[in-house]
Protein backbone atom coordinates (compact mmCIF):
# COMPACT_ATOMS: atom_id res chain seq x y z
CA UNK A 1 0.00 0.00 0.00
CA UNK A 2 1.76 3.78 -0.93
CA UNK A 3 1.77 5.51 1.93
CA UNK A 4 1.44 9.75 1.54
CA UNK A 5 2.43 11.83 4.19
CA UNK A 6 0.47 15.68 4.55
CA UNK A 7 -1.19 17.94 6.84
CA UNK A 8 -4.92 17.66 5.73
CA UNK A 9 -6.79 15.31 3.88
CA UNK A 10 -10.00 17.12 2.86
CA UNK A 11 -12.67 14.42 1.95
CA UNK A 12 -15.57 15.34 -0.28
CA UNK A 13 -14.29 17.76 -3.30
CA UNK A 14 -16.95 20.14 -3.18
CA UNK A 15 -17.38 23.98 -2.09
CA UNK A 16 -16.54 23.39 1.63
CA UNK A 17 -13.08 20.94 0.62
CA UNK A 18 -12.02 23.45 -1.96
CA UNK A 19 -11.90 26.11 0.54
CA UNK A 20 -10.04 23.78 3.35
CA UNK A 21 -7.21 23.53 0.38
CA UNK A 22 -7.05 27.47 -0.01
CA UNK A 23 -7.46 28.33 4.07
CA UNK A 24 -4.76 24.86 5.10
CA UNK A 25 -2.24 26.80 2.89
CA UNK A 26 -2.43 30.22 4.08
CA UNK A 27 -1.92 29.35 7.76
CA UNK A 28 1.17 27.21 6.53
CA UNK A 29 -0.82 23.87 6.00
CA UNK A 30 0.78 23.26 2.70
CA UNK A 31 0.13 19.72 1.95
CA UNK A 32 -3.67 19.74 1.75
CA UNK A 33 -5.03 16.82 -0.27
CA UNK A 34 -9.07 16.75 -1.16
CA UNK A 35 -10.52 13.52 -1.82
CA UNK A 36 -13.59 13.08 -4.47
CA UNK A 37 -15.11 9.56 -5.42
CA UNK A 38 -16.25 11.18 -8.33
CA UNK A 39 -14.82 12.14 -11.87
CA UNK A 40 -14.68 15.78 -10.81
CA UNK A 41 -15.32 18.51 -8.26
CA UNK A 42 -18.87 20.13 -6.64
CA UNK A 43 -20.37 17.06 -7.62
CA UNK A 44 -23.85 18.04 -6.29
CA UNK A 45 -24.28 20.82 -8.58
CA UNK A 46 -22.97 19.12 -11.48
CA UNK A 47 -25.61 16.54 -11.05
CA UNK A 48 -28.64 17.97 -9.38
CA UNK A 49 -28.82 21.55 -10.60
CA UNK A 50 -30.63 22.40 -13.48
CA UNK A 51 -28.46 24.30 -16.49
CA UNK A 52 -30.21 27.59 -15.78
CA UNK A 53 -30.57 27.13 -12.00
CA UNK A 54 -29.03 30.06 -9.90
CA UNK A 55 -26.18 29.39 -7.50
CA UNK A 56 -27.14 32.20 -5.00
CA UNK A 57 -24.80 34.11 -2.47
CA UNK A 58 -27.67 34.51 -0.29
CA UNK A 59 -29.38 30.97 -0.48
CA UNK A 60 -32.43 30.40 1.66
CA UNK A 61 -31.34 34.00 3.12
CA UNK A 62 -28.63 32.09 4.87
CA UNK A 63 -25.42 34.94 5.43
CA UNK A 64 -23.33 36.14 3.15
CA UNK A 65 -20.35 37.59 4.76
CA UNK A 66 -17.19 36.10 4.22
CA UNK A 67 -15.39 35.13 7.06
CA UNK A 68 -12.11 33.33 5.39
CA UNK A 69 -10.68 34.00 1.99
CA UNK A 70 -13.28 33.08 -0.17
CA UNK A 71 -16.66 34.34 -2.06
CA UNK A 72 -18.53 34.22 -4.82
CA UNK A 73 -20.73 35.77 -6.48
CA UNK A 74 -24.57 34.97 -7.86
CA UNK A 75 -23.96 32.75 -11.28
CA UNK A 76 -26.20 30.37 -13.02
CA UNK A 77 -24.59 26.43 -13.05
CA UNK A 78 -22.76 26.71 -15.66
CA UNK A 79 -20.74 30.03 -14.87
CA UNK A 80 -20.25 28.26 -11.19
CA UNK A 81 -18.36 25.26 -12.44
CA UNK A 82 -16.17 27.52 -14.76
CA UNK A 83 -15.88 29.56 -11.42
CA UNK A 84 -14.59 26.88 -9.40
CA UNK A 85 -12.66 24.51 -12.18
CA UNK A 86 -10.45 27.85 -12.91
CA UNK A 87 -10.23 28.51 -9.03
CA UNK A 88 -8.60 24.77 -8.57
CA UNK A 89 -6.27 25.27 -11.50
CA UNK A 90 -5.61 28.73 -10.50
CA UNK A 91 -4.72 28.05 -6.36
CA UNK A 92 -3.27 24.59 -7.96
CA UNK A 93 -5.33 22.83 -5.10
CA UNK A 94 -4.73 18.93 -5.22
CA UNK A 95 -7.93 17.26 -5.44
CA UNK A 96 -7.76 13.29 -6.31
CA UNK A 97 -10.48 12.66 -8.39
CA UNK A 98 -11.52 8.83 -8.37
CA UNK A 99 -10.65 8.31 -4.90
CA UNK A 100 -12.99 7.55 -2.41
CA UNK A 101 -11.90 7.70 1.93
CA UNK A 102 -13.18 4.16 3.53
CA UNK A 103 -11.38 4.15 6.68
CA UNK A 104 -10.54 7.06 8.89
CA UNK A 105 -8.98 6.78 12.15
CA UNK A 106 -6.81 7.83 14.88
CA UNK A 107 -3.36 7.55 14.44
CA UNK A 108 -0.04 8.94 15.17
CA UNK A 109 1.62 11.69 12.77
CA UNK A 110 4.89 10.40 11.45
CA UNK A 111 6.48 13.76 12.07
CA UNK A 112 4.80 13.48 15.62
CA UNK A 113 1.64 14.37 17.29
CA UNK A 114 -1.63 13.02 16.93
CA UNK A 115 -3.26 12.74 13.75
CA UNK A 116 -5.32 10.07 11.29
CA UNK A 117 -4.53 7.16 8.67
CA UNK A 118 -6.78 7.66 6.46
CA UNK A 119 -7.43 4.49 3.73
CA UNK A 120 -8.74 5.17 0.36
CA UNK A 121 -10.13 2.81 -2.44
CA UNK A 122 -6.81 3.87 -4.48
CA UNK A 123 -4.68 1.27 -2.09
CA UNK A 124 -3.16 4.49 -0.61
CA UNK A 125 -2.94 5.22 3.31
CA UNK A 126 -2.81 9.29 4.06
CA UNK A 127 -1.40 10.29 7.08
CA UNK A 128 -2.53 13.85 8.09
CA UNK A 129 -2.48 16.09 11.19
CA UNK A 130 -6.07 16.78 10.66
CA UNK A 131 -9.18 15.40 8.59
CA UNK A 132 -12.63 17.46 7.14
CA UNK A 133 -15.37 15.73 6.00
CA UNK A 134 -17.44 17.74 3.77
CA UNK A 135 -19.55 15.25 2.03
CA UNK A 136 -23.22 16.45 0.81
CA UNK A 137 -26.97 14.73 1.64
CA UNK A 138 -27.24 15.92 -2.10
CA UNK A 139 -25.66 12.74 -3.31
CA UNK A 140 -27.94 10.62 -1.37
CA UNK A 141 -31.47 11.78 -2.30
CA UNK A 142 -34.37 10.57 -0.19
CA UNK A 143 -36.62 7.66 -1.72
CA UNK A 144 -39.93 7.46 -0.78
CA UNK A 145 -40.79 5.57 2.07
CA UNK A 146 -44.56 4.53 1.88
CA UNK A 147 -44.63 2.89 -1.35
CA UNK A 148 -42.01 0.65 -3.41
CA UNK A 149 -40.46 1.69 -6.74
CA UNK A 150 -41.04 -0.36 -9.74
CA UNK A 151 -37.55 -2.48 -10.64
CA UNK A 152 -38.94 -2.56 -14.32
CA UNK A 153 -38.71 1.64 -14.15
CA UNK A 154 -35.73 2.47 -13.07
CA UNK A 155 -34.81 4.95 -15.87
CA UNK A 156 -37.86 6.57 -15.68
CA UNK A 157 -37.88 7.27 -12.34
CA UNK A 158 -35.23 9.81 -11.53
CA UNK A 159 -33.71 11.80 -9.14
CA UNK A 160 -31.82 14.73 -10.75
CA UNK A 161 -32.13 16.22 -14.11
CA UNK A 162 -29.13 15.95 -15.19
CA UNK A 163 -28.99 11.97 -15.26
CA UNK A 164 -30.51 11.70 -18.46
CA UNK A 165 -32.55 14.19 -21.01
CA UNK A 166 -35.72 14.87 -20.25
CA UNK A 167 -37.32 16.73 -23.48
CA UNK A 168 -41.18 16.55 -24.40
CA UNK A 169 -42.42 14.40 -21.59
CA UNK A 170 -45.45 14.18 -19.46
CA UNK A 171 -43.59 15.08 -16.33
CA UNK A 172 -44.60 14.12 -12.61
CA UNK A 173 -42.75 16.05 -10.05
CA UNK A 174 -42.97 15.05 -6.78
CA UNK A 175 -41.95 17.32 -3.64
CA UNK A 176 -42.96 20.64 -2.30
CA UNK A 177 -39.42 22.39 -1.60
CA UNK A 178 -37.30 24.45 -3.64
CA UNK A 179 -35.95 22.07 -5.85
CA UNK A 180 -39.18 20.61 -7.00
CA UNK A 181 -40.25 24.03 -7.43
CA UNK A 182 -37.11 24.92 -9.91
CA UNK A 183 -37.49 21.90 -11.71
CA UNK A 184 -41.03 22.92 -12.81
CA UNK A 185 -39.61 26.41 -13.64
CA UNK A 186 -36.98 24.44 -15.57
CA UNK A 187 -38.98 21.43 -17.27
CA UNK A 188 -41.32 23.51 -19.23
CA UNK A 189 -38.44 25.15 -21.21
CA UNK A 190 -37.51 21.63 -22.77
CA UNK A 191 -41.05 20.88 -24.13
CA UNK A 192 -42.28 19.13 -21.36
CA UNK A 193 -45.85 19.18 -20.02
CA UNK A 194 -45.59 19.05 -15.97
CA UNK A 195 -47.77 18.31 -12.94
CA UNK A 196 -46.59 19.08 -9.35
CA UNK A 197 -47.68 16.46 -6.57
CA UNK A 198 -47.48 17.84 -3.12
CA UNK A 199 -48.72 16.38 0.20
CA UNK A 200 -49.65 19.70 1.72
CA UNK A 201 -51.88 22.06 0.56
CA UNK A 202 -50.22 25.64 0.82
CA UNK A 203 -46.32 26.03 0.16
CA UNK A 204 -44.62 27.24 3.29
CA UNK A 205 -41.25 26.39 2.58
CA UNK A 206 -40.26 28.24 -1.09
CA UNK A 207 -38.01 31.03 -1.67
CA UNK A 208 -40.19 33.89 -2.14
CA UNK A 209 -38.73 34.24 -5.48
CA UNK A 210 -39.83 30.27 -6.24
CA UNK A 211 -43.16 31.03 -5.17
CA UNK A 212 -43.70 33.30 -7.16
CA UNK A 213 -42.50 31.95 -10.71
CA UNK A 214 -44.51 28.68 -9.48
CA UNK A 215 -47.29 30.33 -9.01
CA UNK A 216 -47.42 32.22 -12.33
CA UNK A 217 -46.42 29.34 -14.03
CA UNK A 218 -49.47 27.48 -12.84
CA UNK A 219 -51.60 30.49 -13.75
CA UNK A 220 -50.66 30.23 -17.22
CA UNK A 221 -50.91 26.40 -17.60
CA UNK A 222 -47.46 25.45 -17.85
CA UNK A 223 -47.81 23.52 -14.57
CA UNK A 224 -51.05 21.76 -12.98
CA UNK A 225 -50.62 21.40 -9.40
CA UNK A 226 -51.89 18.75 -7.22
CA UNK A 227 -51.99 19.92 -3.86
CA UNK A 228 -53.11 17.64 -1.44
CA UNK A 229 -52.18 14.62 -2.96
CA UNK A 230 -50.11 11.52 -1.90
CA UNK A 231 -48.90 8.65 -4.11
CA UNK A 232 -50.84 5.65 -3.09
CA UNK A 233 -48.44 2.95 -5.30
CA UNK A 234 -47.18 3.12 -8.95
CA UNK A 235 -47.37 0.39 -11.54
CA UNK A 236 -45.48 -0.74 -14.56
CA UNK A 237 -48.14 0.87 -17.53
CA UNK A 238 -46.62 -0.76 -20.83
CA UNK A 239 -42.72 0.86 -19.99
CA UNK A 240 -44.36 4.23 -18.33
CA UNK A 241 -44.84 4.95 -14.74
CA UNK A 242 -48.70 4.25 -13.77
CA UNK A 243 -49.56 6.71 -10.70
CA UNK A 244 -51.75 6.20 -8.29
CA UNK A 245 -53.33 8.42 -5.99
CA UNK A 246 -54.64 8.11 -2.05
CA UNK A 247 -56.92 10.51 -2.19
CA UNK A 248 -60.04 10.34 -4.55
CA UNK A 249 -59.61 13.46 -6.02
CA UNK A 250 -56.61 12.94 -7.74
CA UNK A 251 -57.53 10.39 -10.93
CA UNK A 252 -54.86 7.47 -11.22
CA UNK A 253 -52.60 8.96 -14.30
CA UNK A 254 -49.56 7.61 -16.82
CA UNK A 255 -46.57 9.88 -17.09
CA UNK A 256 -43.64 9.43 -19.29
CA UNK A 257 -41.19 10.48 -16.26
CA UNK A 258 -41.82 10.67 -12.17
CA UNK A 259 -39.11 12.83 -10.82
CA UNK A 260 -38.46 12.61 -7.10
CA UNK A 261 -37.20 15.99 -5.29
CA UNK A 262 -37.58 15.08 -2.00
CA UNK A 263 -34.20 16.37 -0.57
CA UNK A 264 -31.19 14.33 1.02
CA UNK A 265 -30.35 11.96 3.66
CA UNK A 266 -27.20 12.24 5.47
CA UNK A 267 -24.63 9.79 5.97
CA UNK A 268 -25.62 8.24 9.11
CA UNK A 269 -23.42 5.04 8.55
CA UNK A 270 -20.32 6.28 7.11
CA UNK A 271 -20.44 9.32 10.09
CA UNK A 272 -20.66 6.38 12.62
CA UNK A 273 -17.95 4.62 10.69
CA UNK A 274 -15.49 7.27 11.23
CA UNK A 275 -16.19 7.73 14.65
CA UNK A 276 -18.77 10.68 14.52
CA UNK A 277 -21.37 10.35 18.11
CA UNK A 278 -24.87 10.47 17.58
CA UNK A 279 -27.46 11.86 19.88
CA UNK A 280 -30.53 10.45 21.22
CA UNK A 281 -32.40 12.61 18.70
CA UNK A 282 -30.45 10.67 15.62
CA UNK A 283 -28.55 13.95 15.00
CA UNK A 284 -24.60 13.42 14.69
CA UNK A 285 -22.67 15.61 17.04
CA UNK A 286 -20.14 18.12 16.23
CA UNK A 287 -19.03 21.55 18.12
CA UNK A 288 -20.99 24.46 16.62
CA UNK A 289 -18.22 26.68 16.61
CA UNK A 290 -15.85 25.01 14.92
CA UNK A 291 -17.51 21.50 13.48
CA UNK A 292 -14.66 19.44 15.27
CA UNK A 293 -16.40 16.02 16.49
CA UNK A 294 -16.23 15.32 20.12
CA UNK A 295 -13.37 13.12 21.20
CA UNK A 296 -11.95 13.29 17.99
CA UNK A 297 -9.37 16.22 17.97
CA UNK A 298 -8.62 17.15 14.49
CA UNK A 299 -11.72 15.40 12.53
CA UNK A 300 -14.20 18.31 11.34
CA UNK A 301 -17.10 18.12 9.84
CA UNK A 302 -17.89 20.84 7.60
CA UNK A 303 -20.51 22.05 4.64
CA UNK A 304 -23.90 20.91 4.89
CA UNK A 305 -22.81 18.55 7.66
CA UNK A 306 -22.95 21.19 10.14
CA UNK A 307 -26.05 23.18 8.71
CA UNK A 308 -28.84 20.67 9.49
CA UNK A 309 -31.90 20.36 7.64
CA UNK A 310 -31.78 24.06 6.29
CA UNK A 311 -29.29 22.90 4.05
CA UNK A 312 -26.03 25.50 3.22
CA UNK A 313 -25.04 28.23 0.40
CA UNK A 314 -21.82 28.19 -0.79
CA UNK A 315 -20.35 30.80 1.44
CA UNK A 316 -21.46 28.71 4.49
CA UNK A 317 -19.83 26.31 2.94
CA UNK A 318 -16.63 28.62 3.11
CA UNK A 319 -17.53 29.71 6.24
CA UNK A 320 -17.38 26.35 7.83
CA UNK A 321 -13.60 25.43 6.48
CA UNK A 322 -12.63 28.62 7.27
CA UNK A 323 -13.45 27.97 10.82
CA UNK A 324 -12.07 24.38 10.86
CA UNK A 325 -8.71 25.14 9.64
CA UNK A 326 -8.55 27.93 12.31
CA UNK A 327 -9.00 26.21 15.36
CA UNK A 328 -6.75 23.14 13.39
CA UNK A 329 -4.08 26.68 13.43
CA UNK A 330 -4.10 27.55 16.82
CA UNK A 331 -4.18 24.03 18.19
CA UNK A 332 -1.37 23.19 16.40
CA UNK A 333 0.34 26.44 17.73
CA UNK A 334 -0.56 25.57 21.56
CA UNK A 335 0.85 22.11 20.80
CA UNK A 336 4.35 23.47 19.67
CA UNK A 337 4.76 26.31 22.22
CA UNK A 338 3.72 23.16 24.99
CA UNK A 339 6.61 21.21 23.52
CA UNK A 340 8.92 24.15 23.18
CA UNK A 341 8.18 24.47 26.73
CA UNK A 342 9.11 21.54 27.91
CA UNK A 343 11.94 21.07 25.85
CA UNK A 344 13.54 24.22 27.65
CA UNK A 345 12.69 22.88 31.08
CA UNK A 346 14.84 19.79 29.97
CA UNK A 347 17.57 22.00 29.00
Amino acid sequence: MEVEIVDVVAVGGGPAGIAVAIEARAVGLNRAVVLEKGAASIAAIRQFYPEKKMTLANYKGLPTKADGLLTIPDMNKPETLIWFDELIREREIDVRFGEEAYDVQPAEHPEGGAGYRVVTSRNRAYFARAVTVGIGILGRPNKPSDYKLVPSLKNQLLFDLTSQPVENCHVLVVGGGDTAAEYCEYLPMSGNTVTLSYRQHEFKRLLPRNLENLTAAEAAGAVRILRGSNIDHLEDDGGRPRVFFKEENHLTETFDRVLFALGGTTPTNYLKTIGVPFGEDGTHQFDPETGEVPGRSGLYLIGDLVLGRTGGSIITAFNSAHRAIQHLRARLDAETAVSSAADADVR
